[in-house]
């Protein structure tokens, strides 16, 4: 587990974190992990529900099951909460319980971010209303450009991942770009 701020992610997060380093293809951007830099980075926090759905999703044979099984050996470093026993209902905004129950970690431990990668739809407003400080929702996307300019991971590495991103998940470059000028200019 990481010694720096804790931290609550989604099952997007850890899955688009391992895709770019399992990837075989040439597309695929290398010189860096993304998932072993957030987990050295960060104390780690998750739901039981993400674990599940990452176990789901590593019964396949693509790259989708490729991440979550990289995802599955990295569950070490990783914080897991029964949040069903402790939360409520899931919560009523349409979200999942994935996406419910990391709202609720996040709120009841503090945690200096809940990383989740809904932007682009109308739940990340929905995510940022329920969070009790509206200061603490990031995407991937942001953490990981935070990466490039600190150094923790190649700022030329991160633009490659971003790129990645944008082309194979269709990642908006109205949202990715400015925090790429922002960040890794």
């Amino acid at each position: 587990m990481g010694d720096g701020p804790t931290i609550v992610v989604d099952t997007n997060v850890l899955l688009n974190l391992a895709t770019p380093v399992v990837d075989d293809h040439s597309r695929a951007p290398s010189g860096g992990d993304p998932l072993k830099a957030v987990l050295s980075s960060y104390d780690v926090h998750v739901s039981a529900s993400v674990v599940g759905e990452v176990t789901e999703a590593a019964g396949g044979d693509d790259l989708l099951a490729a991440a979550a099984t990289a995802v599955l050996r990295s569950t070490s470093y990783l914080t897991t909460h029964d949040v069903a026993t402790e939360s409520e209902a899931t919560l009523d905004y349409g979200l999942d319980e994935g996406e419910s129950h990391a709202i609720w970690l996040a709120n009841e431990l503090g945690a200096a971010m809940l990383v989740t990668d809904e932007f682009g739809t109308t739940n990340y407003l929905l995510v940022s209303l329920a969070l009790d400080d509206r200061n603490v929702l990031f995407t991937t996307t942001h953490v990981l450009c935070k990466f490039g300019g600190r150094g923790v991971l190649d700022p030329r590495y991160v633009a490659s991942v971003l790129t990645y991103y944008c082309e194979t998940k269709e990642w908006d470059e109205q949202y990715v770009g400015p925090l790429r000028t922002l960040y890794l200019s």
